[in-house]
């Protein structure tokens, strides 16, 4: 049986903080043009939507949670939303299978 792979989203929030990386309106920015020009807008858009919030407060939790949740929805996409958009990278669990 295969083992649930759900993070806990407040388990991710605290990975965040441990990485050590910081994540500005820059970044998000360029991670947004970038998706909108090489990525299917209709397949990243709660992605989007998210990251264009997330671009309000960059530090608010609640956003960075609601990114990271539209970033896992997003399944084999993953790989290439972050070819276009690494700064991402940040949103990406330390352990993905929640061992």
């Amino acid at each position: 049986m295969a083992k649930d792979t759900t993070n806990n989203l407040s388990e991710t929030a605290g990975e965040l903080k441990n990485k050590g990386q910081s994540l500005d309106v820059a970044n998000i920015d360029i991670a947004i043009d970038m998706l909108t020009t090489y990525m299917d807008v209709d397949e990243v858009s709660s992605l989007l939507s998210a990251l264009k919030t997330l671009r309000t407060e960059p530090l608010n939790e609640d956003f960075q949670l609601k990114v990271v949740t539209a970033f896992n929805a997003l399944g084999v996409s993953q790989g290439a939303v972050l070819t276009y958009a690494p700064a991402l990278n940040i949103f990406i669990s330390d352990d993905p299978f929640g061992d």
